[in-house]
């Protein structure tokens, strides 16, 4: 190897042979000797660095360690950047991957992680209800613009990757009385709350521990994500039947193609399962644990749990509601289960139309054909009242035995648009409670159909534009959801019933 010291030894012998000659020019030796001699000397000199350098490659070693030396100096230079253009010292990452959570800030050491995502949905509705019936003066078509949904979402992990948490803030929209004039109108305040609020440990081998608040495992139509549904909004059969966010402990365990999920906690939320005696007014619901205190707690017990069986596919693939062209065939079985005893408020009696308790179940099924979606769930839900009630035709019952069913499905026709279709029916079996007004009501049944299609700018996920038309084909009464922008069927007469009840939606929806 050519080193720099067999230069600097040349050099010292080309020196010494230079000052010999010069020594011996002063002497009695003759001068053309002298000269042949030096002339040998640079010969021989010559010959071992060209030797040298054929070994060594010529000066080509000069330009690599020069070129790894450069190297080098930039690596630490743009490392430097980096630390500096972060304002982290300590060396902290961020940036944007979408697989992993959108915007994210982390540590170096892999302690700490913070992901940001959000989902804006704006929308336009239209409303028309049949309110030709005595004494009512109401609007037969409303329609306008709400923010439905707009949302922010903080995830990540502290100490390392077992330890997650989520916080989801949201704004939605919050009724409010405006008058103008001799008018009165509805306003909507945007509040904030909170959602999501959880702490979960990954104890591995597919065993997970979640406390906090959080969506109780029973309908899966509720568990997906609103960000992930087929049409614009949840059916109406899914807003009376879902237990909706609760606060508590949720035990999960997931062997292969085998999830298993248990949550014990305050009340489950349940629509449509406080009777009334009036024909023209739909049936209360039970709120349940949803931020509330320890001392609020409106249950003696709140139970729900699922069991899903991945037949084929991944079990990612089901966290949305739909199925993209190229994406892998799958498909999926549910069972889920729920039961809660309610707490009176007041210590002593109650009356015997209070609701007692229920329990409900539910088996769904979702199949993913790669470009085209089938999902059907049905749903049985028992409540039991504190005593027995009157009812028509002079007899009597203490309890509710309701039910409903959802069928739909899409196909993409090309890369970017989805159509889809919707059938729900239901039943809340309280009509037979409603004994005044002199009539007979209709407010326990749900049949809706919904058709529409999903445009996905560029084939982007992450923007969807939304339309679908929908047609109530019996008056809508417990079921009616404002949220889904079904209202509930003016009925001042107990012995009309207003149905052909039709809505008109379209959304915009932002994920980032």
């Amino acid at each position: 190897m050519f080193r720099s010291t067999d230069l600097i030894t040349l050099a010292g012998a080309s020196t010494l042979s230079i000052v010999g000659a010069a020594t011996a020019a002063d002497g009695t030796v003759d001068m053309a000797a002298q000269i042949a001699e030096l002339r040998a000397a640079n010969e021989a000199l010559a010959a071992k660095v060209a030797r040298l350098e054929q070994e060594s490659g010529g000066e080509q070693w000069l330009t690599e360690a020069r070129a790894a030396e450069i190297r080098a100096i930039v690596t630490d230079v743009l490392a430097d950047a980096d630390t500096r253009t972060s304002m982290q010292s300590s060396g902290a990452t961020a940036g944007w991957n979408k697989d992993q959570g959108g915007f994210f800030i982390a540590s170096p050491s892999g302690d700490f992680k913070l992901n940001i995502k959000g989902q804006i949905q704006f929308r336009w509705a239209f409303n028309d209800r049949d309110t030709d019936s005595a004494g009512t003066d109401a609007k037969t078509d409303v329609w306008g613009f709400e923010n439905r949904r707009t949302k922010l979402t903080f995830t990540g992990f502290v100490v390392d990757p077992s330890w997650t948490y989520e916080v989801k803030p949201v704004f939605n929209r919050a009724p409010a009385s405006l008058t103008t004039g001799d008018q009165t109108f509805s306003s909507g305040n945007i509040v904030g709350s909170v959602e999501d609020i959880w702490v979960q440990k990954d104890f591995g081998q597919g065993t997970l521990l979640k406390m906090g608040q959080f969506k109780a495992p029973f309908l899966r139509e509720e568990l997906v994500s609103s960000s992930s549904q087929l049409a614009v909004e949840r059916s109406l059969v899914n807003d009376v039947y879902s237990t909706k966010f609760s606060q508590g402990v949720q035990l999960e365990h997931t062997d292969g193609s085998l999830r298993g999920q248990l949550f014990y906690g305050d009340g489950l939320r349940a629509n449509a399962t406080s009777i009334t005696s009036s024909a023209t007014t739909n049936a209360g619901g039970f709120s349940g644990g949803y931020t509330t205190g320890f001392n609020s707690n409106p249950t003696n017990w709140a139970f729900a749990g699922r069991i899903e069986w991945l037949g084929q596919g991944q079990w990612k693939q089901f966290r949305d509601l739909t199925s993209f062209r190229g994406e892998e065939k799958g498909w999926m079985l549910g069972f889920g289960a729920m039961g809660q005893s309610i707490r009176p408020a007041n210590e002593g009696p109650v009356s015997a139309s209070t609701t007692d308790s229920m329990w409900g179940v539910t088996a769904d099924f979702t199949y993913d054909f790669g470009g085209a979606n089938l999902f059907a769930y049905g749903v049985y839900r028992h409540v039991q009242l504190a005593g027995e009630v009157a009812t028509r035709g002079g007899g009597s019952s203490d309890d509710l035995k309701q039910f409903g069913v959802v069928v739909q499905g899409g196909v993409f026709v090309s890369d970017e648009v989805e159509l889809y279709a919707r059938y729900e029916w239901g039943n809340t079996d309280t009509d037979k409670y409603r004994t005044g007004g002199g009539g007979v009501a209709e407010r326990e049944l749900d049949s809706i159909a919904t058709v529409g299609m999903n445009w996905y700018i560029g084939g982007n996920k992450d923007l969807k534009w939304s339309n679908d038309f929908g047609f109530a084909f019996d008056p809508v009464g417990d079921f009616n959801s404002s949220g889904a922008d079904w209202l509930s069927d003016v009925n001042s007469n107990a012995n009309r019933t207003n149905d052909g009840q039709w809505v008109v939606r379209s959304q915009i929806q932002l994920l980032f």
